[in-house]
């Protein structure tokens, strides 16, 4: 019988418990217990309670609510946008961008690995099963995003956790590698987890990053523009940045990857006309052609994936 995803969360917490902290009061975990019905045989259940008694359920689903409620969750991310980037992704739209990372993480003596905005948790998989499957905590503020990836993918040493970057539920000096992959960070909370000589792997999007799909999007606004300079000064300003690697590729979406592509990227929340605009897109890929475009399409549209990779540590 297969092990449920409870039990295979439950035993790679039970193996990293002194990882943890309450993201309330800050002290220690261990698992509650019950006598199951016989008395002097106490078991752990499947919740986490700290020294203060505060108690935290594992999901069914296979993953951990660590989030401590005080900040406000902005619905901005659901799981329409977690299908549509899973579905993106295992077109190979990051492929080439996950292997670098594999590359840098390949060459760094770690066991612990956080995966510190995972999202729905595509790339994160993507690098756990490609750099040896080493201790993984995956954590993202959306419930949703979280109980997408566990749902995808669970495994024995990988865990979903829905936290917050600004509280972050991890003990202070355990981690060997954080992930931060073009997502916001708490450098103030990466600096207290990460190990002495520990490495911190930022990943932002440089300024052609999905240009083609900008431009067509925002044609000449100054929205069509990006720049990553304040990120990366505010990278310099908390952390030692010892190598930035640039990533730059082209990537051909098929024209029945197009409406993931769309739905994929927070570029597309807000427009005006959304839905017409995504609608002119599917329709010139799977047309005759639009030679006037950047780079011309046909039954495929062809983005650019622009990124730099900031390796830094404490200081």
């Amino acid at each position: 019988m297969l092990e449920k995803k409870i039990d295979i969360a439950k035993k790679t917490i039970q193996k990293n418990i002194d990882f943890f902290k309450c993201p309330l009061c800050g002290t220690p975990f261990g698992f509650d217990e019950d006598s199951g019905g016989m008395p002097g045989t106490p078991s752990p259940t499947n919740s986490l309670k700290c020294q203060n008694n505060h108690s935290y359920d594992i999901s069914k689903k296979g993953y951990i609510n660590l989030f401590n409620g005080y900040t406000k969750i902005v619905k901005t991310y659901d799981k329409k946008l977690f299908s549509a980037r899973k579905k993106i992704s295992d077109a190979g739209l990051y492929g080439k961008l996950c292997e670098k990372l594999y590359e840098i993480i390949n060459n760094i003596d770690h066991k612990s690995i956080l995966d510190a905005g995972c999202g729905c948790g595509n790339l994160t998989v993507d690098i756990f099963e490609n750099t040896g499957k080493n201790l993984t905590f995956a954590v993202d503020l959306s419930k949703d995003g979280i109980d997408f990836a566990a749902g995808s993918y669970c495994e024995d040493n990988i865990l979903w956790i829905v936290g917050n970057l600004n509280n972050l539920p991890v003990a202070d000096n355990k981690i060997d590698i954080i992930l931060n992959i073009m997502s916001p960070a708490n450098y103030a909370e990466f600096i207290r987890i990460l190990k002495p000589g520990g490495v911190l792997l930022k990943v932002m999007p440089d300024a052609d990053y999905l240009k083609e799909l900008r431009h067509f999007i925002y044609k000449e606004n100054d929205k069509n523009e990006y720049s990553n300079k304040d990120v990366l000064s505010n990278l310099a300003e908390n952390m030692t940045i010892s190598d930035i690697i640039d990533v730059n590729y082209t990537h051909k979406v098929l024209s029945e990857n197009i409406p993931d592509l769309f739905e994929m990227t927070p570029l597309t929340a807000n427009i005006d006309e959304r839905e017409k605009i995504k609608d002119e897109l599917i329709a010139k890929c799977v047309g005759d052609g639009v030679p006037d475009f950047p780079n011309g399409f046909e039954n495929n549209f062809e983005v650019t994936l622009a990124f730099k990779i900031a390796v830094c540590g404490k200081g």
